[in-house]
C-alpha cells in the first residue's frame, strides 16, 4: 500500500483531462462555437455572479486586467455580456450575461452534460458512484 501521496499524484492531471474531454469543442455544437476558451470560461463565470466587476473576473481566472478588459469587450461587442454602471460607485461597472448568452450557455451544458453521462455509462459507473461522485466534487470545489 502506498503513502496516499504518490497514488493521488496523477489525480489533479486527471481531473483536468476529463474536463477538458468534456468541454472540448462542444461550442461547435451551440452558438458559442467561435468563443475561444477564455471568453467561454468568462461567460460562465459572469452568468453564476451576476453584477461582479472585472476585478472579480481576474482572480477567478488568474488574468491580468488589461487581458481581461480585452475578453469583456469582445463579449460586449458579440452581444453576449452587457455592462451597467454601479448605482453606488459611478466609477464601477457590473457585468451580466444576456439573454442570448444564457441560452447558449444552457445549451452548451446541456451538451457538456450529455458528454460526461456518455462517458460515465460507458465506464459503467453505477447511480450510486454518480452520486457520491457529485457529493465528493462539490465538497472539493467548496474547501479549496
Amino acid at each position: 500500500m502506498g503513502d496516499g501521496v504518490n497514488e493521488l499524484a496523477e489525480l489533479p492531471e486527471l481531473l483536468f483531462e476529463v474536463g477538458n474531454l468534456i468541454a472540448f469543442d462542444a461550442g461547435a455544437e451551440v452558438d458559442l462555437a467561435e468563443l475561444p476558451p477564455s471568453e467561454l470560461e468568462t461567460i460562465r463565470i459572469i452568468t453564476i455572479s451576476p453584477g461582479c466587476g472585472v476585478g472579480y473576473l481576474c482572480e477567478r481566472t488568474n488574468t491580468r486586467q488589461a487581458n481581461m478588459s480585452v475578453i469583456v469587450r469582445s463579449l460586449v461587442r458579440r452581444g453576449l455580456v452587457s455592462k451597467v454602471r454601479d448605482e453606488r460607485d459611478r466609477r464601477a461597472v457590473r457585468l451580466y450575461a444576456t439573454p442570448q448568452a444564457r441560452r447558449d450557455l444552457t445549451a452548451l451544458r446541456k451538451v457538456w452534460l450529455s458528454r460526461l453521462i456518455r462517458g460515465l455509462d460507458a465506464a459503467g459507473v453505477q447511480e450510486a458512484d454518480r452520486q457520491r461522485l457529485l457529493v465528493v466534487l462539490e465538497s472539493l470545489r467548496s474547501n479549496m
